[in-house]
């Protein structure tokens, strides 16, 4: 029986997970795999907190580095998040020979060039399959069951909160900050919800998934990223009669002029795959040219879904150690970031869910749609309700065809402007998949 001595550094949600798999799933995976995981030793800021698994005593240290200076330790797992100190233990555990696992998506994002860039010279390996999907194993089938495919478009929900929260608005017609407080009360949401709700931590997994999809590593701070907050349980009821449903949406695209990407809200057309991912699960959908389109789902987050995928990299660094292999090849960026042009959200080109605010009068619709045509985007359908024999603000609500954002947005200022409209102009974009 091999041995492979694993170095845990967190033991918190996800890091009580893995400990939780090695022990309970112990006799399978040696009977599967012929290797030993030894899980020796195990650092945490708090070694004294209470824990819903019990750490076998000797193995828990307050200092990291003593695992990262253990000769004897061939592979480090990083579950302390963030993009500080643990960018100093994994670059620290590469620098020491170790091969690295890690759920870490912020620091992927934001250094994933330097850390793969630090591994390849060292000849180590970064198992990261838990740092997009959770459980889903998107990192995998990307860099090996898709490799031979040119990637035309991804379009994932890849962050659960959210989904909870869209999918709890649609089924109860509550309000956004109703819900989300609900979803605080019952560990669905951080109590400081910002990454979840406003795109950041799907623009994290978006830009890993362009890595591996595309080649090319951008920089964090150029991928368009937009939340949640702004969804109103009325827009939720007009897209529903239109046939939709509202999700947040990770979007990469390939063009001919270079590479769409970003995160928001949109309307997907309800007998797709992607509008009955309820709840907070997560799904990737992926259309290759030569697989066609093909989608992933499953559990995108939590202590024991996350901990497979993180034990599942540990193993294949341990099958390839038992069998003396040399490490796995990094994700190559061959696609530059100069050489491939990331294109600007207002120069792309979509459907749009738009909703005016307007004052219930004759021509109020005439010149709304009259300002469209002059901007050049055609209508679709037009949904006008509510109508008030004494008058007031009625909503209207309008599908457009096609049509080049930065054009639409001009339009829309100009519309903002009129004294018939008493709202800022909602416009959500339509992802026909």
């Amino acid at each position: 029986m091999k041995v492979v001595n694993v170095g845990l550094i967190g033991a918190g949600t996800v890091g009580c997970g893995v400990i939780e798999v090695l022990r309970k799933n112990r006799d399978i995976i040696e009977k599967r795999t012929g290797i030993r995981l030894n899980l020796k030793r195990i650092a945490d800021i708090d070694p004294d907190r209470k824990r819903p698994v019990k750490i076998p005593g000797g193995k828990l240290t307050r200092d990291a580095r003593e695992l990262l200076e253990d000769g004897s330790i061939q592979i480090i797992i990083e579950l302390v998040g963030g993009t500080g100190i643990a960018k100093d233990f994994v670059l620290g555990a590469i620098r020491n020979g170790k091969h690295v696992v890690t759920a870490n998506k912020a620091l992927l994002a934001h250094h994933g060039r330097e850390i793969f860039g630090a591994a390849a010279e060292k000849g180590v390996d970064i198992g990261f399959e838990a740092s997009v999907g959770g459980g889903i194993p998107i990192i995998k089938a990307t860099q090996e069951s898709f490799a031979a495919n040119n990637i035309l478009s991804i379009h994932g929900i890849i962050n659960g909160t959210s989904n909870y929260i869209l999918s709890r608005m649609t089924e109860e017609g509550s309000e956004f900050a109703e819900v989300l407080k609900e979803a605080q009360n019952e560990g669905y949401a951080e109590a400081d919800p910002s990454f979840d709700v406003d795109g950041i931590d799907a623009a994290h997994k978006l830009s890993i998934l362009i890595m591996l999809s595309f080649g090319i590593f951008i920089s964090f701070g150029k991928i368009h990223a937009e939340g949640i907050r702004g969804i109103t349980p009325l827009d939720i009821a007009y897209a529903d009669e239109l046939g939709h449903k509202i999700k947040l949406l990770a979007v990469a695209k390939s063009k001919e002029n270079g590479l769409e990407a970003g995160v928001y809200p949109a309307l997907v057309r309800k007998e797709t795959q992607l509008a009955d991912v309820s709840g907070a699960f997560n799904a990737i959908y992926l259309v290759g040219d030569a697989v066609g389109p093909a989608m992933l789902y499953g559990k995108g987050a939590g202590m024991m879904p996350t901990a497979s995928a993180v034990v599942s990299d540990v193993l294949q660094i341990a099958k390839d150690l038992s069998l003396g292999n040399t490490h796995s090849s990094p994700p190559r960026f061959y696609g530059g970031e100069g050489s491939t042009q990331l294109i600007k959200m207002s120069d792309t080109t979509n459907k749009y869910y738009l909703r005016f605010q307007a004052e219930d009068r004759p021509g109020v619709l005439g010149k709304i749609t009259g300002s469209l045509g002059k901007h050049g985007i055609s209508i679709e359908s037009v949904i006008q309700k509510g109508r008030h024999l004494g008058g007031g603000d009625v909503p209207v609500v309008i599908m457009t065809h096609e049509a080049l954002e930065k054009n639409l947005l001009s339009s829309l200022r100009e519309i903002d402007r009129f004294s018939t409209i008493r709202a800022k102009t909602t416009f959500i974009r339509i992802e026909d998949i």
